[in-house]
Formats: C-alpha cells, structure tokens, sequence
C-alpha cells in the first residue's frame, strides 16, 4: 500500500508520515518545505526508503503512476480527508497534542498551561489518535475514535517530549 501525507511536515501529517514508515508502509510525502521546522523534521524521513517527497501536489502526479491500492490523508482546517478505496471520509479532529505542535498558536508557554490545555479540551495525545486511524487506513474498520484516559504520569512524560521537541527546533 502507498500512501500519500499532504503536508506532510505539518506537525500532524509529520506524525502520520513517521507512524506510517514505523508500519512499514510506502509514504509519498507533499509539502513546500516553507519552514525551518519543516527543514527539520523532513531530516527525519528524508533519508528512508519508503519515502518520497515532493513540494507540490502537481509535482507527484507528473512523477508517480498512481494505483487503485493507493490511499491519501490531507489534513484541511482541523480535519482530515482520508481517500481509500474511491471513498473520501472527512475525519473531524478531536484536540490533539504531541510532539512538534505549535504551542504558540495556543498562546500556551509553560508545561502547566500545556497540561491545563488538555485536561480543558480533554485532547488526545497524537500517537493514541493515530492507533485508531491506522485501524481504517490500513484495515477495513471504519473510523472510530476510542476512548482514552491517560494517567497523569503518562501525561507528564507526554507533555515533557512536547517541550523537549521543542527544544530541538532553537
């Protein structure tokens, strides 16, 4: 199976890509590569194997034959739009955090605010989101967000990792 991340080094789509490759499944990655952080993180995937990068949408399309078992996520204003199989889901975006998010968006500076954030919005850690989202991409199941309660020591190491992350891009 390939498939195809747009964009691909939003912190989202950054997720999906590296859960995917981690699946072992052939990643077509599109994104202008606009930012530093961008840079960065494709210094992650750049180099595997079942990996591809392309800047734009147009730029893909003019060098890969697409397939009938060729699946694509777009990520557009909170939500995802999953095409599988000549069916399109529109997956609505619970709150999510992880690694590489834009804190600043939020107006969040402190592991404190992080955490009052979460429990506020009852977000959802990316890695759990995408557990559940590989169970329809990758399988038959339709999408089904479950469940999931973190303890606080869990989320403190979660929360750590956002910070951390973070620290790497100065």
């Amino acid at each position: 199976m390939i498939v195809t991340v747009q964009p691909c080094f939003h912190w989202i789509g950054f997720h999906i890509t590296s859960y995917l490759l981690q699946e072992g499944v052939e990643v077509i990655g599109i994104d202008p590569i606009e930012t530093n952080q961008s840079d960065f993180l494709y210094m992650y995937v750049g180099r595997n194997s079942n990996f591809q990068h392309f800047f734009q949408k147009k730029d893909k399309e003019n060098h890969v034959q697409g397939t009938e078992e060729e699946a694509s996520v777009e990520y557009v204003d909170q939500h995802l739009l999953v095409r599988k199989n000549r069916k399109a889901i529109w997956v609505k975006l619970p709150s999510l955090y992880g690694e590489w998010m834009d804190l600043n968006r939020l107006g969040i500076q402190d592991k404190d605010q992080l955490k009052s954030w979460i429990k506020e919005k009852e977000a959802v850690y990316i890695g759990d989101f995408l557990h559940d989202l590989s169970k329809s991409l990758l399988g038959d199941q339709a999408f089904q967000l479950s469940s999931h309660v973190e303890g606080e020591d869990l989320m403190d190491q979660r929360i750590e990792a956002v910070f951390h992350s973070l620290k790497l891009l100065c």
